[in-house]
């Protein structure tokens, strides 16, 4: 009766040593996400203030932004500096009410590996249209790199939710 018993538990012990419980948890720390996590609600906090300079402060310098640059262009996607993004959507909402022009971030979606984080952005805009408001969700993609323990966008490309309609005016 102790022979079965002991090669039971020989052969327990044995599957136990040969198997290796494998981890493929991303990289990075709980401290990385929030600090991403904050950088996303300042961008669109800076956005919906119309603080240029400080949005403009969240991104890396040669940051690129990718998608439509006029609201009703939602098809026409252009490549250009954030700069020159900037410029425009600043120039697009001047002197119009406040209430206008804001940016929300409905959800979001982090990844990280590394030196490198993805945020998939749902958010909801509301931008000036011919008298009236056009107020729809979007699709952001930001892409991040941290530098030196400092996180910034070194991309954005943004696209209206194929789900999404635009609503008239407010």
């Amino acid at each position: 009766m102790r022979r079965p018993y002991r090669a039971g538990l020989c052969l327990g012990l044995w599957l136990a040593a040969a198997c290796r419980i494998e981890d493929h948890t991303p990289t990075g720390t709980r401290h990385d996400e929030e600090a991403v996590q904050a950088l996303v609600s300042r961008y669109a906090r800076t956005l919906s203030g119309r603080d240029w300079n400080g949005a403009r402060a969240l991104f890396w310098s040669d940051a690129i932004y990718s998608g439509p640059l006029l609201p009703m262009d939602s098809g026409a996607h252009q490549a250009v500096p954030i700069d020159f993004a900037l410029g425009t959507i600043a120039r697009r909402v001047a002197g119009f009410d406040p209430a206008r022009f804001d940016v929300r971030v409905l959800r979001s979606d982090y990844r990280q590996d590394g030196e490198l984080a993805a945020v998939w952005l749902t958010t909801r805009r509301l931008l000036p249209v011919a008298g009236s408001v056009s107020d729809g969700e979007w699709i952001e993609h930001l892409v991040l790199r941290r530098i030196k323990g400092e996180w910034r966008i070194l991309s954005l490309a943004a696209t209206a939710s194929p789900r999404s309609e635009t609503r008239g005016s407010r």
